[in-house]
């Protein structure tokens, strides 16, 4: 496994300390704190003060405080740390994760950048649709007390094999080392190094070494699809070895069960055919909504039903808890108008001479538009295998084409190759044909 290095470079870059600063500053609550008031007041002292401290790797967490938290039924003791130390483990994380991203599996989802839950849920659909006798039988386990049962050790172990910059390392311990045992709940780093630990310890042997095919994680919760309960059987027993080599144990409330029975994963029921919302969920949330008095709040409520109940198969739900339809965006027939009349089209701007020879679908086209080469320019939306791009033209010809199309019923779109001819004195014109 090659090692990374330069990394305190790119933290201590001055465009991430402000990022981070920024992050952590956000919604005007942080802002009118106390704490909040103090570092937008000294913004530029605090950025330069803690990106000296991390460059020569010096910055440690300073204090913090519990707090005790109830989450899925469980109550669970998280740590919180000043804003002042947030803005430093949010700045060395969010350059530490980037390089953590590339190495993990990518059938795990949780606290991974443009990856989360409904992502790792649509993998599992798309194997079970796929590939369905492979998939027939399920084995789901969870890793009982995984922050406060990790070893501090083993998680060093696995990041002096990924990074080897010493400031950095060192910084690291001292997140890791925070708490007596385990790892700390709250604090950001523990999220991206409890990650890398399982999937140097767990994902990549699995996947790898053994060749798991259907093996999905998010956080300490673990799914493993397979053919026939005896396979699973056995995997569960490496399983077992595996987690218990890093001193940690699966939750008694494991299960090998049919597909049929639906995977009760990622806060849905994952059916073959549909995916309903966990039970629990359900109730809190009509639980909720029954109590509620605020019309905000209601708002709120529903908004927050809608966007779990959207990637399920939930519209009588829904109804039936809200009194409303749902609807997806695209059946509003809505779109953005902007002040100074003009369409705005999707895609990456190209070369008109990119596209030559090649079948493009027009979409639209929008005239009058200045740009750096003059005004007056023609700005048109086309669709190039499969990918919607635009390019601009000044041609007369196909601007006066196009005016003619538009007054037809249903001249746009239409399917053209844009060919190039000669005229003049080696000039070259661009027609479509």
């Amino acid at each position: 496994m090659r090692r990374e290095g330069y990394i305190i470079e790119e933290i201590a870059n001055y465009a991430n300390m402000a990022d981070s600063f920024d992050q952590v500053l956000r919604g005007a609550a942080r802002k009118r704190s106390s704490q909040g008031r103090y570092l937008l007041a000294h913004r530029e002292e605090v950025i330069k003060e803690l990106t000296e401290a991390i460059s020569n790797g010096t910055f440690s967490v300073k204090d913090y405080r519990e707090r005790e938290i109830v989450e899925g039924g469980k109550v669970r003791r998280i740590q919180i740390l000043t804003m002042h130390d947030r803005i430093a483990v949010h700045a060395i994380m969010a350059v530490v994760d980037q390089h953590l991203r590339k190495r993990f599996i990518r059938t795990t989802s949780a606290s991974i950048k443009q990856r989360g839950m409904h992502d790792l849920m649509d993998y599992i659909r798309n194997d079970i649709n796929d590939d369905p006798r492979g998939t027939a039988y399920c084995y789901k386990f969870d890793i009982r007390k995984f922050y406060e049962s990790v070893s501090q050790d083993s998680v060093m172990e696995c990041v002096r094999k990924v990074f080897k910059d010493k400031r950095l390392i060192n910084m690291l311990d001292g997140f890791v080392r925070m708490m007596p045992s385990g790892i700390s709940i709250g604090l950001r780093s523990s999220q991206g190094l409890g990650n890398l630990l399982l999937s140097v310890h767990l994902d990549h042997v699995l996947k790898d070494k053994l060749g798991i095919r259907h093996f999905y994680r998010y956080c300490d919760d673990g799914v493993v699809l397979a053919a026939s309960k005896e396979e699973l059987w056995k995997i569960r027993d490496i399983i077992y070895e595996l987690v218990g080599s890093i001193g940690l144990t699966v939750k008694p409330n494991e299960r090998i069960f049919p597909v049929t029975e639906g995977i009760d994963f990622l806060g849905y029921v994952i059916y073959p055919n549909h995916v309903l919302l966990r039970k629990r969920i359900k109730k809190n949330m009509a639980r909720k909504l029954g109590k509620v008095k605020s019309r905000k709040r209601r708002r709120e409520l529903v908004a927050s039903l809608y966007g779990m109940a959207k990637h399920a198969d939930c519209n009588n739900m829904f109804f039936k808890l809200t009194g409303k339809q749902m609807r997806s965006f695209k059946d509003l027939n809505v779109s953005y108008q902007p002040e100074d009349g003009k369409k705005r089209f999707p895609g990456q701007v190209v070369s008109i001479r990119e596209l030559v020879n090649l079948p493009i679908i027009v979409k639209d086209f929008e005239t009058g538009i200045k740009t750096e080469q003059g005004d007056d320019r023609c700005l048109v939306s086309i669709e190039q295998g499969g990918e919607m791009k635009k390019f601009f033209t000044n041609s007369a010809e196909m601007k006066n084409i196009l005016a003619q199309i538009r007054q037809m019923p249903d001249g746009l779109p239409f399917e053209t190759v844009i060919k190039t001819e000669n005229f003049g004195k080696g000039r070259t014109k661009y027609v479509f044909t």
